[in-house]
């Protein structure tokens, strides 16, 4: 059975060539109807006038009226061949940090409403395919000013409506979904202390669920636990 995301992406081909074909629909009648006025004018046949009423009943303009209302109507079938349970079920089959992370961040149109409170608690449990571990991530005064040191911007918040541009550098909460902005894999660790480390590092540019929040005492460091893949 081919990917989920491998069908979405068969899904907008198909969909972007019906779109091509109901472009080149549109040219013909326009080509046609140009042709009409033409061949009037070229004739000087001025007291015969082809009306809208005999174009539309010509056997042209019915058969390209016909084929335009095919294409629409696969295009409707194309949209609701992938259905919000069955990306679901693809997405809790995998059970990954990498499936649930992507279900909450990728936009391709399909409503995910229902799913998105399964996908975090997904997430937030302990038995999804992948990795975690703790990284250094900020720092956090005795104000309770929260300093990110540019090494995760946040990337998605349940419920938030603020700009994208706000949340990136806000104080990371548990449920947060952020990537990792260095250039190099990032190291993380067994422990909220940072002494541990663990054999797998968090990949360049990849996501991660944050999952706990620890900040040190009798310290600035801000530390978060993330899920990753």
């Amino acid at each position: 059975m081919k990917r989920i995301d491998d069908k979405i992406i068969e899904i907008e081909k198909k969909d972007k060539t019906n779109r091509l074909l109901f472009y080149g629909i549109i040219g013909l009648i326009i080509i046609f109807l140009v042709y009409v006025n033409f061949s009037e004018k070229a004739k000087k046949e001025k007291d015969e006038e082809i009306s809208e009423l005999t174009i539309k009943n010509s056997e042209t303009y019915i058969k390209l009226e016909d084929t335009y209302e095919e294409l629409r109507n696969t295009h409707e079938e194309l949209k609701n061949s992938l259905r919000p349970i069955e990306y679901w079920n693809h997405i809790e089959s995998e059970n990954s940090n990498e499936g649930y992370i992507s279900y909450l961040t990728n936009d391709w149109g399909i409503d995910k409403k229902d799913y998105i409170p399964l996908a975090i608690e997904k997430l937030k449990s302990a038995n999804t395919e992948g990795f975690e571990g703790w990284l250094f991530v900020g720092s956090k005064n005795n104000e309770g000013t929260y300093e990110n040191r540019d090494v995760i911007e946040i990337i998605y918040r349940q419920f938030y409506e603020g700009e994208t541009a706000t949340l990136k550098n806000l104080e990371p909460q548990v449920g947060d979904i952020v990537r990792l902005q260095t250039a190099l894999n990032r190291k993380t660790y067994q422990n909220k202390n940072i002494t541990r480390q663990n054999e797998q590092g968090w990949r360049n540019k990849t996501r991660g669920f944050i999952t706990e929040v620890h900040n040190e005492p009798n310290s600035t460091n801000f530390n978060v636990k993330i899920k990753y893949y």
